[in-house]
């Protein structure tokens, strides 16, 4: 009885590194989606006395941005309040964050510039 336990229990453990052997050489077979870091920022963009309010928020609202996507999420006397949210390749870096606050920062219209709050993470 003993013996007999112990040959099942063997070819359980065969079965078990086959399975794994093969889990493993199929897994490798197929590229892994790698995850990239979400950087997402608030600022503030302050338009200038002789811009024309609305034209300036609709140039930051249509600006194309690489690697990001900016949303408008109020205005309040002469500023508007925008969020970008930029996924950044590899380790967490800002570099797509900077070039996307670079360009939104030269539109028509912009006079000032401030970020506000940073986050790294996708939450």
């Amino acid at each position: 009885m003993r013996w007999f336990g112990c040959i099942r229990g063997l070819r359980s453990a065969r079965r078990g590194a086959y399975l794994l052997a093969v889990a493993t050489v199929c897994s490798g077979a197929f590229p892994q989606q790698t995850l990239a870091a979400q950087v997402q920022a608030y600022i503030v963009f302050e338009i200038g006395a002789s811009s024309d309010q609305n034209a300036t928020a609709d140039k930051l609202r249509s600006t194309s941005l690489s690697n990001c996507k900016q949303l408008i999420i109020g205005r309040h006397a002469r500023d508007v309040f925008v969020h970008i949210a930029c996924d950044e390749s590899g380790a967490p870096d800002t570099s797509y964050l900077n070039q996307a606050f670079l360009r939104l920062s030269r539109v028509d219209g912009v006079a000032r510039a401030n970020i506000v709050s940073l986050k790294l993470g996708a939450d």
